[in-house]
């Protein structure tokens, strides 16, 4: 399969995107471009530097733009564009195949990535987090790799909502007959589900539970075993995906997720970990 990613300069969205890619289907034709890129300009050191510190270091060092990539525009099998305004530039050079923007994969508007030029850090982060959670869902919704049964995630807005979401969770997880998993890897629930009434049933990422996957009664929850302080890395291997597979395999799931938004950082977290949902509860006071 022949993917291209687009966004304006080919300096930070779309070589990330291709990353990503490239790390999550290996055996597929990878390529991004810049809509008004100027040919040769490296891409962005952040960006670089945040993509190899989630174990995804980007190939494409410098960038190239639509003239320079018309051909492998024509030929690939799908386009996706960080803007709706990539998809017509697309359009304009004859492309006649499959063509989204990350606009349109979700309703949800706080999902759509902005343009991180500029961007602190953490900020960066974030809109990272939610390109490749965009680009990921697409291409899969592309291969038409589903879930067997359905995918709820639960996000609490900001932390002073969490309580209010667990107690989200855990209705629809009896509503739904399904398994609840805390999927906050970066600050696992204890206390909370305990005061609940909820006992942990742990786990550890790290491991494939796809053949033999750990299952939890319904006064029990499925919750990370440590704390990871940089869970983007496991969010975004393949590994994360056949853990939830591994689950709607056999019914129903309700993810609780990490916070949206924090006091001190906006974090990708929520992004990542939910990007394989059906559906989107998000909790907020």
């Amino acid at each position: 399969m022949r993917i291209v990613v687009v966004c304006t300069m080919n300096q930070a969205r779309s070589p990330f995107a291709q990353a990503v890619l490239q790390r999550n289907f290996p055996d597929d034709q990878i390529s991004s471009t810049g809509v008004r890129a100027v040919v040769d300009t490296p891409v962005m050191e952040m960006v670089a530097s945040i993509a190899k510190e989630w174990n995804m270091p980007i190939s494409k060092k410098y960038s190239t733009n639509l003239e320079v990539d018309k051909d492998v525009i024509l030929s690939a099998d799908l386009v996706i564009c960080a803007e709706e305004a990539h998809c017509a530039a697309i359009t304009t050079l004859g492309y006649t195949g499959q063509l989204i923007s990350y606009e349109k994969i979700l309703e949800d508007k706080d999902f759509i990535p902005q343009d991180p030029d500029g961007y602190s850090p953490e900020n960066m982060r974030r809109e990272l987090g939610k390109v490749a959670a965009l680009t990921l869902r697409a291409v899969l919704d592309h291969k038409k790799i589903t879930n067997k049964h359905p995918v709820l995630a639960v996000i609490p807005h900001g932390i002073s909502d969490l309580e209010m979401a667990l107690t989200h969770a855990q209705f629809e997880r009896m509503l739904r007959g399904a398994v609840l998993i805390d999927a906050d890897l970066r600050a696992p629930l204890h206390q909370e589900l305990l005061d609940l009434g909820i006992e942990r049933v742990e786990f550890d990422v790290s491991h494939d539970f796809s053949s033999n996957p750990l299952m939890p009664n319904e006064n029990e929850a499925l919750s990370h075993s440590h704390q990871i302080d940089d869970p983007e890395r496991f969010f975004l291997d393949p590994l994360w995906r056949d853990f939830i597979a591994s689950y709607s395999n056999q019914g129903p799931v309700v993810l609780l997720t990490a916070p949206r938004h924090s006091r001190m950082r906006r974090l990708p977290d929520s992004y990542l970990s939910s990007l394989q949902a059906d559906e989107f509860s998000v909790i907020s006071s």
